[in-house]
C-alpha cells in the first residue's frame, strides 16, 4: 500500500506509480498486478518461510518456498550475514540447480536457459546475423522465445517452440538448509529480515489492432518477506536442544561471478534519492533492498556507456514492488530485442552505469542509537557456460549509501 501517513510523500508516491502504470497501459501491457502495487509484469506470486532445526534459538534453519509460476532463478538475501547453505531441493529441477554466494546471501539458477535449444553466448537467442528487427520472422533457437506471427495490419508476436526444460516449475516446494550468524530470536535494534528474489521471464502481452501481441519479459522479483513466524512468542523462549543441519558453502564453480557496485546519494529533488550502479557482467534486470522501508520504485533508468553499442539500454526496464516496503524489482518487457545498435537486446551491458531515482520513507541519515542504513543489489543474469547461456540471479551486491550525514534533531522527516 502507498504510504498515505506522510501526505506529501504518500502523493507522490501514488503519483510515481500512477506514471508507471499509465506507461504500461500505453503499451497495452496485460500483466498488471493489484492495485496495491506498482507491477510491470508478474513472474509469480511467491511465498517463503523459515522453520527452525531444534530449537528457535539455534541458528540452523530450513527455508521453504513456492512459487504459482514457472521460475529459473532466485536468491535469497538479508540484512545480517548468512555462513551457510545446502543444494536446494527442488523436485525435477534438483539436478541443474546450483547455488553460490557469500555474505548476507546467495544466488541461485541454471546452466542452460535455452535447453531444449542452444543459445549462442552474448546473443538473446536469435540467428546470426541479427535479423531486421522489428520485422524479423526468424525462428529463435531457444525454448519459449518469440517469433513474428503476422505483420497485417500490424506486427504481431507469438511464442513458439518447445517449453524450457531447465526451470523450475509452478508448485514446486523448494527447500534448501541455511545457516545463520545468530538466531532470528535475537532481534535487537536490528532484528533479522529475510527475503526471496525470484527470476523469470514470464510473457508480457499487449494489445494491437490485429490482435493480442506477446513477448517475452525478463524480471527479477520485488523482495518477498520470508516469514519468520516460528520463532515468535514461546517458541524463542522455550528449551529443546538446537539440532545441527547438513549446510555447507555451496562448493564448485560460481556461474555467475557477477561483481556490481555503486552508491545511493541525494538526488536533485528534495526528499528523493538517486541509485547509481554498473557491473562487470552484461545484466537483464535487479532489484535492490534495503534494511529501511523504501516507498518510492526506481523509475526509468537512464544508462550512461557505450559498451552495448550506444543506444540508451534503459528505455524498455521498468520496475515494480509493494510500497512502503523493503524494495523493487526491475526487468524487461522484451528480452529477446536485437539489434546492431544493442547487440545485447534489452540489458545493461557491463561496464555501463545506471542512475535512477527511488526514495525512502525518510531521509537515510545516521540516528543515534538506530542501525546505519545498507542497501543490496541483486542482479539477473546468462553468463557464458560451455557453449550456451545460463540464467543466475546474483547474491546480494552491497550498495553504499552516503551524503546524508547525521541525523538532526527532533521528529523524522
Amino acid at each position: 500500500m502507498i504510504n498515505t501517513s506522510r501526505s506529501e510523500r504518500g502523493w507522490r508516491g501514488r503519483r510515481r506509480i500512477a506514471v508507471l502504470v499509465s506507461v504500461v497501459g500505453v503499451l497495452g501491457i496485460a500483466a498488471l498486478g493489484s492495485a496495491s502495487t506498482a507491477s510491470a509484469a508478474n513472474v509469480g506470486n511467491c511465498k517463503a518461510k523459515l522453520v527452525p532445526k531444534g530449537s528457535a534459538r539455534g541458528t540452523s534453519a530450513t527455508l521453504k518456498w513456492t512459487c504459482d509460476a514457472t521460475t529459473r532463478a532466485y536468491t535469497v538475501g538479508a540484512n545480517k550475514k548468512i555462513k551457510g547453505f545446502s543444494a536446494p531441493r527442488a523436485g525435477a529441477a534438483t539436478s541443474f540447480l546450483t547455488c553460490s554466494g557469500s555474505g548476507v546471501g546467495f544466488g541461485c539458477g541454471v546452466p542452460d536457459r535455452a535447453a531444449p535449444g542452444t543459445q549462442p553466448p552474448g546473443t538473446t537467442g536469435w540467428t546470426s546475423p541479427v535479423p531486421p528487427y522489428p520485422g524479423a520472422t526468424a525462428t529463435p533457437l531457444t525454448c519459449g522465445g518469440f517469433t513474428r506471427i503476422s505483420s497485417t495490419p500490424v506486427n504481431r508476436n507469438g511464442i513458439v517452440g518447445a517449453p524450457c526444460t531447465e526451470v523450475i516449475a509452478g508448485g514446486t516446494l523448494v527447500t534448501q538448509n541455511i545457516k545463520l550468524a545468530a538466531s532470528p530470536c535475537s532481534s535487537g535494534k536490528d532484528p533479522l529480515q529475510l527475503y526471496l528474489f525470484v527470476g523469470g521471464e514470464p510473457p508480457v502481452t499487449s494489445f494491437t489492432t490485429g490482435g493480442d501481441s506477446t513477448t517475452v519479459g525478463e524480471f527479477v522479483t520485488e523482495p518477498i518477506p520470508v516469514s519468520l513466524k516460528a520463532y515468535k512468542g514461546k517458541s524463542c523462549r522455550g528449551g529443546g536442544a538446537q539440532q545441527s543441519s547438513s549446510v555447507t558453502q555451496a562448493a564448485g564453480v560460481n556461474n555467475f561471478p557477477v561483481s556490481c557496485s555503486g552508491s545511493i546519494r541525494p538526488a536533485t529533488t528534495p526528499g528523493d534519492q538517486k541509485l547509481s550502479f554498473s557491473c562487470n557482467q552484461t545484466i537483464r534486470g535487479w532489484a535492490l533492498y534495503s534494511n529501511k522501508t523504501i516507498d518510492l520504485p526506481g523509475d526509468e533508468p537512464i544508462v550512461s556507456g557505450t559498451a552495448g553499442g550506444g543506444a540508451n539500454e534503459g528505455a524498455l526496464e521498468q520496475c515494480s514492488g509493494t510500497f512502503p516496503g523493503a524494495g523493487f524489482g526491475c526487468g524487461q518487457v522484451d528480452r529477446q530485442t536485437q539489434t546492431a545498435l544493442l547487440p545485447n537486446g534489452n540489458a545493461l551491458s557491463g561496464g555501463n552505469t545506471a542512475e535512477q531515482t527511488i526514495g525512502f520513507d525518510s531521509t537515510p541519515c545516521q540516528r543515534k542509537g538506530q542501525p546505519k542504513t545498507k542497501a543490496w543489489l541483486v542482479a539477473i543474469g546468462e553468463p557464458v557456460i560451455g557453449n550456451s547461456a545460463g540464467e543466475y540471479t546474483s547474491a546480494p551486491q552491497s550498495i553504499g549509501v552516503s551524503g546524508f550525514g547525521k541525523c538532526k534533531g527532533g521528529k523524522k522527516k
